[in-house]
């Protein structure tokens, strides 16, 4: 049995339940575990529960005396983790503990994910639950499962069984920044068809290659002015097409459809003689890019790999529709949001490129906190899609969490805050998906929400970590929300 280290941590039981939540298996997929868990919490403290298929639980309690008249409170909190950990370490996520170390103001786990994201808010709504000193409203503690693959279990949740008006999400990760909205959208696989044809092997072939970006989210780094990669090669492979008559043989950018592509090349074929234009190009642009980027994205490299003869080559119309499509596809920032002129409102993302059998593959993912923006973008793929015979298909559509100028849970977290901190809260839409925005389109009443949490750093990747002193100071200030509700 692993050895406890938080015993003595404050919040006491904020702390005892998070490190309970690191015995238990809990990646993105394998949640019966921790749903059980917390199924036999609400047992032991004679609370109502129900558990679904999706392993998605609900927890009530009902409102302490004199508060049965107030509107109720839902807390919420998703259960499952992302599991990374570094290349040389041994460790199963799916039956070892997570090994964590207290280090000054820090739980952190060096080697792996420590699952603070969001096992800290779920430790909230169970600390909440079982504290019988803080008087507030009902209660419904709802925890859901795999919502780091795209928010698997909420879709799949009842919420007609909810009765709460407040909606506080606590799977935020920045001390005194509320979260009052968030940006939804589809996700959009685009097949252009191609048609390819042998190669001329008398030619030289060369990959056109785009490396060393920082890449990042799709959304919340889309305003660090990151470059995209699949963009920047198609501004070099439109400068060679001036010079040089090429085939195009192959090409391939990014990795997942929701990160900033760090990666991308083409296959090229060209007469020997071209060989220097081709340099030529691949020299200018090397420059280019370095000022363009010099600040946010200083580490691009660009060159021409020599490549064994291909087989096939995209013929020449193929070529021109797949490039031209790349090339017009929108990717960044659209708009600012108005309310929050620092924040992103809507953007595009060029996510990935790959050349199948017969059709190149492309994948965008639209981002806004406005509906209508995020349509307006997806209609824009189908016309360029529709212009260049392709076919599209949504792959995902997550719901836009818009801003309620009139909230009232967001003037009474003011005032909690002010109180204890004497200082105003930062308020910000996030650029991302959260779990409130399904809550937004899938209930029949107007809910009043927010999402709040404390300091965690490194998400999704070894290193990860919480601030103790961040946690107990959310931790009182989401009490004294409660008990003003």
């Amino acid at each position: 049995m692993k050895e406890r280290l938080l015993t003595n941590t404050e919040p006491i039981d904020v702390f005892h339940y998070f490190e309970d939540l690191t015995f238990i298996p809990r990646e993105s997929g394998n949640e019966k575990e921790v749903s059980d868990y917390l199924v036999n919490f609400a047992k032991e403290h004679g609370l109502e529960y129900k558990q679904d298929e999706w392993y998605n639980v609900l927890i009530r309690k009902e409102a302490t005396p004199g508060y049965e008249d107030h509107p109720g409170v839902i807390v919420q909190a998703h259960m499952d983790m992302v599991c990374e950990k570094n290349g040389d370490v041994e460790h199963d996520f799916a039956k070892d503990p997570i090994v964590f170390e207290v280090e000054e103001d820090r739980v952190i786990a060096k080697n792996t994910t420590l699952g603070a994201d969001d096992g800290i808010g779920v430790s909230f709504g169970l600390a909440l639950l079982a504290d019988d000193s803080i008087k507030h409203p009902a209660i419904e503690f709802v925890c859901t499962s795999d919502e780091e693959r795209g928010l698997q279990g909420i879709e799949n949740f009842d919420f007609t069984q909810l009765k709460g008006d407040y909606v506080i999400n606590v799977d935020s990760d920045d001390e005194g920044v509320v979260v009052v909205g968030c940006a939804g959208g589809p996700v959009v696989k685009v097949n252009v068809p191609i048609r390819k044809v042998p190669a001329d092997h008398k030619k030289e072939y060369y990959a056109i290659k785009i490396t060393g970006l920082r890449g990042g989210h799709s959304g919340e780094d889309i305003h660090r002015g990151r470059a995209n990669a699949n963009k920047l090669l198609i501004r070099v492979l439109r400068a060679l097409e001036e010079n040089v008559r090429f085939d195009l043989s192959d090409i391939t950018g990014g990795l997942k459809y929701n990160a900033i592509p760090r990666n991308a090349e083409a296959v090229i074929g060209i007469e020997k003689e071209d060989k220097a234009a081709v340099d030529a190009v691949i020299e200018r642009f090397s420059g280019i890019f370095a000022d363009e980027y010099r600040v946010n994205d200083p580490g691009i490299t660009l060159e021409a790999v020599p490549q064994e003869t291909a087989d096939h080559i995209l013929d020449e119309a193929s070529s021109r529709r797949v490039l031209d499509y790349i090339d017009f596809t929108e990717t960044g920032i659209i708009r600012r949001d108005q309310d929050y002129p620092q924040f992103v409102e809507s953007s595009v993302s060029l996510g990935t490129i790959s050349i199948k059998n017969d059709s190149a593959e492309i994948w965008i993912m639209t981002r806004s906190s406005k509906e209508s923006q995020h349509r307006a973008m997806f209609q824009r793929i189908i016309s360029l899609t529709k212009a260049y015979d392709g076919i599209y298909e949504v792959m995902s559509d997550c719901p836009a969490w818009e801003f309620d100028s009139e909230s009232q849970l967001k003037k009474k977290f003011e005032d909690v805050f002010r109180e204890l901190y004497g200082k105003d809260p930062s308020f910000m839409i996030l650029h991302a998906g959260l779990e409130p925005c399904e809550f937004a389109v899938k209930v029949d009443r107007k809910l009043d929400m927010i999402s709040l949490g404390p300091d965690i750093r490194d998400l999704h990747a070894p290193g990860e970590y919480v601030v103790i002193s961040s946690t107990q100071r959310v931790w009182e200030c989401f009490k004294r929300l409660i008990e003003s509700l």
